[in-house]
């Protein structure tokens, strides 16, 4: 589905989501297209992340969050 929402057009090259969309495959496909890879690491129970991935997934975090928020207040406005 996020394929579907990518659009060259856009002047901001920087792709934002949660780890549910962290797959090697969409990982090569973003960088065919020449966007940027803002999408969370994913840890595996056996395998923590490390610091420098766990401040990196909280950057991103806030930034998410912040559009997210943006969102809602459009959805919910229109009656959503």
């Amino acid at each position: 589905m996020l394929p579907m929402l990518l659009d060259s057009e856009n002047q901001d090259d920087y792709v934002w989501a949660d780890s549910a969309y962290s797959c090697m495959g969409l990982k090569d496909l973003l960088s065919l297209a020449g966007f940027e890879n803002r999408i969370h690491e994913k840890a595996t129970s056996n395998h923590p992340p490390s610091a420098a991935a766990t401040e990196r997934n909280s950057i991103r975090s806030q930034t998410r969050a912040r559009v997210e928020h943006v969102f809602y207040c459009f959805a919910t406005s229109m009656g959503g």
